[in-house]
């Protein structure tokens, strides 16, 4: 029911960096080209001036000794931070935005147009692009960060002995017996309105297949919200508990059979509303964030 899968947060620590990015602890210029080129043609496709606007970093566990987990393709993050002034004094439409809708909007432009191209990178990384609200990366309290901007470390890598407390295992125990238990309502629920000979039969197990949903739905957001808080000026960045939470339930499969479900919950909610109104909804936020710069 739940498939576990490597992290590279519990992997033996390397005595090097991963050689496929690094020589003599230097990242390669050849891969240092290659994200920049990737991240400055979109940027410059969508709006003007990135170079004087942005810093850029590689980030996480793949520029950090806990790179070795065994995991086709590698996971590889390149983080950048806005000069949010600046931004707008070049892209005047984005004026009247936040900083936190202008990072939003970035973000929306990766992965709709930047990361359906960058599964693969140099056939071995599957590379992302992200714009924290915060410009300055120390802020996350990242594992490492190796700035491609000045082509050297913000954050040097450590090698990190994990030392876990029992009552952190206690908690993701409970997280994993829970998700056993969301999983298991859910599939039976599935079964029943599967082989259900009446309407009155399978409305009642549509109902309880949409309680596992929201359930699931519900302890998944709250384990990457915790996450997220982590990595945050109040979190403890790779040390936090809140990210060990997030780490033990990737490595017992609780954070993919929640992700699945609350994946199918939202499929769900996005059929019902274009079979109602014949459109895709989006969320008021994002409706007024793009109407503030007429992107529809």
């Amino acid at each position: 029911m739940l498939e576990p899968s490597e992290t590279s947060y519990f992997s033996e620590p390397s005595a090097i960096l991963d050689p496929r990015l690094f020589r003599n602890n230097k990242l390669q210029s050849s891969v240092r080209s290659a994200v920049l080129q990737l991240l400055f043609n979109h940027l410059n496709d969508n709006y003007t001036g990135g170079e004087s606007w942005s810093q850029v970093w590689l980030a996480g566990s793949g520029v950090s000794h806990q790179w070795a987990a065994h995991r086709d393709p590698g996971d590889l993050d390149c983080l950048i931070g806005i000069d949010y002034p600046r931004f707008r004094e070049s892209n005047r439409a984005f004026a009247g935005l936040s900083d936190k809708e202008i990072a939003q909007t970035l973000n929306e432009g990766f992965r709709e147009q930047l990361h359906p191209n960058t599964g693969t990178f140099l056939g071995s990384f599957e590379l992302t692009f992200y714009v924290n609200v915060r410009s300055n990366i120390v802020d996350i309290k990242p594992y490492a960060a190796y700035s491609l901007t000045d082509d050297d470390w913000t954050v040097a890598p450590e090698t990190t002995t994990l030392n876990i407390p029992d009552t952190w295992k206690r908690a993701t125990e409970g997280d994993r017996l829970q998700a056993i238990k969301i999983l298991t309502n859910y599939q039976n629920a599935k079964t029943k309105y599967e082989t259900a000979s009446n309407d009155a039969i399978k409305a009642s197990a549509r109902s309880e297949m949409r309680v596992a949903m929201s359930q699931a739905a519900m302890l998944y957001e709250g384990v990457h919200e915790g996450r997220s808080n982590a990595f945050s000026p109040s979190g403890s960045g790779y040390s936090d508990f809140y990210n060990y939470r997030w780490q033990a339930g990737k490595q017992s499969g609780v954070i993919q059979g929640l992700r699945s479900l609350k994946d199918e919950m939202d499929a769900q909610d996005e059929a019902l509303n274009k079979k109602t109104y014949g459109v895709d909804l989006t969320d008021a936020n994002t409706l007024i964030r793009r109407a503030a710069t007429r992107r529809f």
